[in-house]
């Protein structure tokens, strides 16, 4: 399992696409797509020739001052939606096709050295070829006469996207294969892009991708509509051309570095993480709540669902007091929520947790992986809305967990003690007085004893686990607080590991 850096996540493997019937004239739609990769999968994998020169030379910082002139944007002229492009260069170093689509035909995306400004990257002179690595979409999204950048496709079959009010953080893939498994991960790419011309006052945006790997080729739909939650309304459709042991659905990308329950650092910084915890609700409706940690050793956990009806990486902590990172800005980053379209059957929600000793590195990854096997020759379909939020708490009508913290249990060097923080709905108009209680099982150790603390002044109930783990067996937790045998909050899951 490899962590994904930051700014580049590893192994990426964009493949270019040749040209050919995928740029014929009159009746290009995503049918066409479908059909590409169906062919795709029925053909030996073949991986592109990176570029060489002097743009794979550029670092990070040397990429990042490339900058593109704004007047040589797609769409420029008309319409709420501007295209901006990426040029093939540092590790982006596998070119991509990219055409636009209007009324059925598609024109090829070309670029050249004259729609950037090489002037901060250190290059003597600007490269004569240019290819396509990939492209981000603007729009006016916070002011009415400022496009703001809403959405970036950029290596392997990653993307980000940001809503109103919000800066980029955690990120999507379209596929990963072999996650945190005893093989080799594969990390699938995007071959090829379309971008359909919108109207003039079109508010959604729609692309189409062809995406390749060892494992699998896929036709991804796209519709982007920006706003308070920008939605990204997603199709799937893969062709498997070998068995695969581990499909991930929709997965999330994230960084957890230091929390509450981390040890102490040497940092002003209370606490650093894109996003601090997963949160699910099940096909039987129960919402839960899992806490991030940046672990020890690599750790996985499994939530078996039976059509899901959403699960997410959520930034809960929106205060900069939780951060003081004025620069980073971390609690403008938007939690991630996906929400099934139909049934997705049986399976699991798995979220592994890499350890990371930099918060450069993207250490958290949450997917759905399907009950039924993914074997040669299938073909599999999923639909799901792709939201990034700051309202979260839209999510949870429930009282929901605010805070997790962790310590030993004063004069009892054998136990540990989990403190989980449940605020809203109704639990924050109950007076200190009311009978709550807490629901408290373990899967091993011994539960010592659990108890609930009103904080009135922040309208938030405490909830302390006092247990002794048996060994060094990993303790499932799970917990709820009822008044009067009623649910008040979401469900608390945790694990604690010896």
């Amino acid at each position: 399992m490899l962590v994904a850096v930051r700014f580049a996540p590893l192994l990426i493997l964009i493949l270019s696409f040749a040209t050919g019937s995928a740029w014929a004239q009159g009746a290009f739609d995503f049918a066409a797509v479908e059909a590409q990769a169906q062919k795709l999968a029925s053909q030996p994998y073949q991986d592109v020739q990176p570029i060489g020169g002097e743009m794979k030379k550029l670092g990070y910082d040397q990429y990042r001052a490339l900058r593109t002139k704004p007047d040589t944007a797609l769409w420029r002229d008309s319409g709420l939606f501007r295209v901006e492009f990426f040029p093939a260069g540092f590790i982006y170093d596998r070119p991509v096709n990219i055409g636009v689509v209007e009324n059925g035909n598609v024109t090829p995306v070309v670029i050249g050295s004259g729609q950037f400004d090489f002037s901060d990257t250190g290059l003597k002179e600007p490269p004569k070829d240019l290819a396509l690595a990939g492209f981000k979409v603007t729009f006016p999204l916070n002011h009415p006469d400022k496009f703001d950048e809403v959405i970036a496709f950029l290596g392997a079959s990653y993307f980000r996207q940001v809503g109103r009010g919000q800066n980029y953080g955690s990120s999507a893939r379209g596929l990963a294969i072999d996650t945190a498994t005893n093989r080799p991960e594969e990390f699938p790419a995007f071959r090829s892009f379309w971008l359909v011309k919108p109207a003039a006052n079109a508010t959604e945006l729609t692309v189409w991708a062809l995406l390749d790997s060892p494992g699998a080729a896929g036709a991804f739909s796209f519709v982007i509509r920006p706003g308070s939650r920008t939605v990204v309304e997603t199709k799937a459709i893969l062709f498997l051309r070998h068995d695969v042991s581990l499909l991930a659905i929709a997965p999330l990308t994230s960084m957890y570095f230091a929390g509450k329950r981390s040890p102490p650092r040497d940092d002003y910084r209370p606490e650093i993480h894109d996003a601090d915890g997963l949160f699910m609700l099940t096909g039987h409706e129960e919402r839960i709540w899992r806490p991030l940690t940046n672990p020890s050793a690599l750790a996985i956990s499994s939530y078996s669902d039976n059509n899901p009806r959403g699960f997410g990486l959520m930034q809960r902590e929106r205060s900069f007091e939780q951060y003081q990172d004025s620069t980073a800005r971390v609690e403008t980053r938007p939690s991630l929520w996906v929400e099934p379209i139909g049934d997705w059957g049986d399976g699991e929600v798995r979220l592994v947790e890499i350890p990371s000793k930099a918060e450069t590195n993207d250490n958290i990854v949450a997917f759905w992986v399907p009950r039924w096997p993914a074997r040669q020759g299938g073909r599999m379909e999923y639909g799901y809305r792709l939201s990034a939020l700051i309202d979260d708490e839209a999510l949870s009508p429930q009282a929901r967990v605010v805070a997790t913290r962790g310590g030993a249990v004063p004069n009892d060097d054998k136990a540990r003690r989990i403190v989980a923080e449940f605020a809203g709905g109704e639990l924050s108009t109950l007076q200190p007085g009311q009978p709550v209680e807490a629901q408290v099982t373990l899967s091993s150790g011994k539960l010592l004893r659990s108890y609930v603390e009103a904080l009135p002044w922040q309208k938030s109930w405490r909830l302390f686990i006092d247990f002794q783990p048996d060994g060094k067996k990993p303790v499932d937790m799970r917990a709820q607080l009822k008044l009067r045998g009623k649910v008040l909050t979401e469900t608390f899951s945790d694990v604690y590991r010896p």
